[in-house]
């Protein structure tokens, strides 16, 4: 009996082997990456109509590089996104997160704005050469990129209008996943949330006294022209006046409710409290993040209007380049508050001082 057991011991251990190395066979580095599917993914159609050009290849290889990144951005933001829903005013770990994650989206965003300059290796004429295999095929299309903007928070609104909707070139479950993130929270409603909780704005104290350190500051101005002083007393009106706060937003001006942007301005005017410091850099990468959009923006219409100029129509139905010239505005800047906040701070030396039990508020 015991060789008939020690038998069956020696053909457990040999299946058990064999098991081992099939496990590690097929979670090798080109399996993990499923290489075989990615690399094989590449279809030139000049190739297939007996006319290869070359450069299609890279075409091809650079829009799927960027929507593998755009991939990793919805990824990123969705935590972002589930952070920024708790109570960040108590968490630092979690603040910390929100910003190695934003952070990490300001990167791939400077990784894409490099990509421009390896397309542009390829000439106009050589894209002419398999333009018309694309036929209705464009970046217009993608539907990553538009969940991007919705998930940051731009609004149908502040699109610039188009011979055709973005909407109609997605149907079925695209189009589903288009309107599912459309009426979930963006990144701008949930950063206006958390702004407006604030635990420095439960009362009106600390506001109050910002409010007085202004007036101060504008008083004692040393602006030797009337108008520009003038000017910038209108400006502060716009920031302590809440009337005059929604006109700008009516008019487009603005995008923060008046809470929101209080709380903006007091992140900054009391950057260095502890609590205030991570929350100001959160702000900053936003900023950051905004401007780097806009950065792709311009590159894009740059790299279109030289491969095809300025008469030529987009193969996605729009007007190309003029299209992409029209993007390039402030109506696609969703947090252009936090970039024009500069403009609407007191100096940090007039910068009242906080009371030891306002400071405690920040942590409570």
């Amino acid at each position: 009996m015991s060789c008939i057991y020690g038998k069956d011991r020696i053909n457990d251990q040999q299946n058990n082997k064999r098991c081992k190395q099939n496990v590690n066979a097929s979670n090798g580095y080109a399996d993990y990456l499923q290489l075989d599917k990615l690399l094989n993914s590449q279809t030139m159609l000049s190739k297939q109509n007996g006319r290869v050009s070359h450069d299609e290849h890279l075409f091809i290889v650079t829009h799927q590089a960027y929507e593998l990144w755009f991939k990793q951005i919805l990824f990123e933001m969705d935590i972002v996104c589930k952070l920024l829903s708790g109570n960040l005013w108590n968490n630092e770990q979690e603040m910390f997160n929100i910003l190695k994650r934003l952070g990490r989206i300001s990167s791939i965003i400077k990784l894409l704005l490099e990509q421009f300059g390896v397309l542009e290796t390829m000439t106009p004429y050589d894209f002419a050469e398999f333009r018309d295999y694309l036929k209705s095929a464009s970046g217009f299309q993608s539907l990553q990129f538009r969940m991007i903007e919705y998930k940051l928070g731009l609004r149908k609104e502040n699109r610039v209008n188009c011979c055709k909707s973005y909407t109609d070139c997605f149907n079925g479950k695209k189009y589903d996943e288009l309107e599912r993130v459309s009426t979930e929270p963006s990144l701008f409603s949930l950063v206006c949330h958390w702004l407006e909780s604030i635990p420095m704005l439960k009362d009106n104290i600390v506001w109050d006294q910002y409010r007085k350190a202004a007036d101060h500051w504008l008083e004692r101005s040393t602006e030797s022209d009337i108008s520009c002083l003038e000017k910038r007393r209108k400006l502060m009106d716009t920031v302590f006046k809440c009337d005059q706060h929604k006109r700008l937003v009516d008019q487009g001006n603005r995008k923060f409710s008046h809470m929101a942007l209080k709380g903006a301005i007091i992140v900054y005017a009391y950057r260095d409290e502890k609590g205030h410091t991570l929350a100001s850099k959160i702000l900053e990468s936003l900023v950051d993040i905004d401007a780097l959009l806009s950065k792709w923006r311009y590159s894009h219409f740059v790299m279109v209007n030289k491969m095809i100029g300025s008469y030529s129509s987009g193969t996605g139905g729009t007007t190309g380049s003029e299209y992409l010239r029209s993007t390039l505005c402030d109506s696609y800047r969703i947090f252009i508050d936090l970039v024009n906040l500069p403009a609407l701070i007191v100096p940090a030396t007039h910068v009242p001082p906080l009371i030891k039990s306002q400071g405690k508020s920040i942590k409570n």
